[in-house]
């Protein structure tokens, strides 16, 4: 283990910070626990931080026995958690549990990153048996700026995979929508059927596909945590 940053206190709990404290890396691991394996899905999952710093912090992270790596080069690289890490999962969960359900996390719209939200969505995505073989859901997101306003979600092949670029989609589902709505949706702090209700969520396309929209879209893992009332959350 490196010296760089240890507390020098024998406490267990000082001892695991030296190993997970330095910051992304609890992000880091987050996203491999989600199933993130490759350094490209990994960025994915946190695209504010650049991708010299992801490459040191995962370097530090296999030295220090939380991650292995498979692979010859960055691009082909595989990562994984080694046991110890994998035993880091309740850890990671309770603490996203206590964020959900203590502090204020209504989100200002210029703190919310479109990538990573329209990236949570595609993992957490249902591909239902109903749907087509082919099944597009084009996102417009009216507040973002203009090169991150629309996303598609391509269900194919039991699979969800995320696009950010026009491809001349049979678009099944449009829906239009802000990023700060579409996130408290999908965070769980507004509900779905409202948002359609008073038109700050609007579903366009056939009635069959919008009558479970709510399901194959999906929702955080985080939705059901029961939340402090606001007077108690900090």
């Amino acid at each position: 283990m490196s010296h760089v940053n240890q507390y020098g206190q024998y406490c267990p709990l000082a001892l695991a910070s030296q190993f997970v404290g330095s910051r992304w890396t609890m992000l880091i691991i987050r996203e491999l626990l989600f199933g993130s394996s490759s350094f490209n899905d990994i960025s994915q999952g946190v695209p504010r931080m650049s991708r010299t710093l992801l490459s040191n912090r995962l370097k530090e992270m296999i030295r220090n026995g939380i991650i292995t790596k498979s692979g010859d080069s960055t691009s082909r690289s595989h990562y994984q958690l080694t046991d110890a890490g994998n035993a880091l999962t309740p850890i990671v969960t309770d603490i996203a549990k206590w964020g959900q359900e203590w502090l204020k996390t209504e989100p200002l719209v210029e703190d919310i990153d479109v990538n990573l939200l329209m990236w949570d969505i595609r993992r957490n995505a249902v591909p239902l048996s109903t749907l087509p073989e082919k099944f597009v859901v084009e996102f417009y997101l009216n507040d973002a700026p203009e090169n991150e306003n629309s996303h598609w979600l391509i269900y194919e092949n039991g699979e969800v995979e995320l696009c950010n670029s026009e491809r001349n989609y049979h678009v099944n589902v449009y829906i239009d929508v802000s990023v700060k709505q579409l996130t408290s949706i999908w965070m769980g702090w507004d509900e779905f059927d409202a948002a359609v209700k008073n038109r700050t969520l609007i579903l366009k396309g056939n009635k069959k596909y919008l009558a479970n929209a709510e399901t194959w879209l999906g929702k955080s893992g985080l939705a059901g945590v029961n939340r402090q009332s606001s007077e108690n959350r900090i």
